[in-house]
């Protein structure tokens, strides 16, 4: 029996437009308590992902997930865009795939996260590596109770 992705899914995720500044996805990341934000043009298509490890690596200043950057630093760096740290093109999965596809794909491409996408590329929810604990964790659970 084929688990449904649906399942494990976050509907409505948060996301970000590709030429907001890169501390704003940072804010976001810290504010909300997660690693990895779809980038989305303004019709909603999918066009990136960045992740706090893309931040980390581009912004030239120490961040932390715990806590904003001081103002000092902040002034440092407000010219980077999201853009500018984004993994572009970002390999996405449908709704309606079984869970282990989503697994595989993140397992072969090494990704924290997939945007799910509609028929038109527009995003509709995001697994991540978290979901996918869930999920194992659900599955071995119930495992244990048969």
């Amino acid at each position: 029996m084929a688990v449904e992705l649906d399942a494990y899914m976050t509907r409505k995720p948060i996301s970000i437009e590709p030429d907001a500044p890169a501390l704003a996805a940072l804010d976001l990341m810290i504010d909300h308590g997660f690693r990895h934000l779809p980038v989305v043009e303004a019709s909603k298509r999918v066009c990136g992902v960045v992740s706090f490890d893309d931040l980390r690596e581009t912004l030239p200043v120490p961040v932390s997930l715990m806590s904003p950057p001081a103002a000092d630093v902040r002034q440092q760096v407000l010219d980077v865009s999201v853009r500018d740290a984004m993994t572009p093109d970002p390999v996405t999965i449908r709704a309606d795939a079984p869970l282990e596809e989503a697994v595989s794909r993140m397992l072969q491409g090494r990704f924290g996260c997939l945007p799910i996408v509609d028929g038109e590329g527009r995003l509709e929810a995001i697994v991540t590596e978290t979901d996918l604990l869930r999920a194992l964790a659900t599955a071995l659970w119930s495992s244990n109770d048969a």
